[in-house]
């Protein structure tokens, strides 16, 4: 293809779209995220004037048992998928991103192909934020894989 129209329209796509912004919150654990519903709200309007759409496509599926706190099972999805942004003309891009999902009934695998769509849209269209806090603002203190806390033993 001599002319790949799909570069120049995410470069529209990306004046177009809005900054989604941290409007949803978890009741339990009482943070607030910016929820699937409110990426597909943004992306929609401009991806069908531009005419383009996407396709998910799972690379690499793993899920386990896990319990929770209060002894129930959850399942845990962790899904590598690619999505392909497709242009009227046939012309395409893709991404490959990771999502993870828990849940205690048939939602783990929906929850990480969720996160993944919303990530990958993030970063495809590099969707403005309100906020966004930069991964390295945050570190974690961990132990080596086979060590045990002192007050464990």
């Amino acid at each position: 293809m001599s002319e790949a129209k799909i570069f120049g329209l995410v470069g529209q796509a990306m004046q177009m779209i809005g900054a989604v912004g941290k409007d949803s919150r978890n009741q339990q654990q009482g943070f607030q995220y910016r929820g699937i519903d409110a990426v597909m709200n943004a992306l929609n309007p401009v991806m069908a004037k531009l005419g383009l759409f996407m396709t998910p496509e799972v690379l690499e599926q793993t899920r386990e048992e896990r319990q929770g706190r209060n002894g129930g099972n959850l399942l845990y999805s962790v899904m590598k998928n690619r999505y392909t942004l497709y242009a009227p003309d046939g012309s395409n891009v893709s991404c490959v991103v990771v999502g993870e999902g828990m849940d205690s009934g048939d939602k783990a695998s929906n929850k990480a192909m969720s996160i993944a769509f919303k990530y990958a849209a993030f970063q495809l269209f590099c969707i403005p934020t309100e906020e966004m806090v930069d991964p390295d603002a945050e570190c974690h203190d961990v132990l080596p894989r086979n060590a045990t806390k002192s007050s464990d033993k």
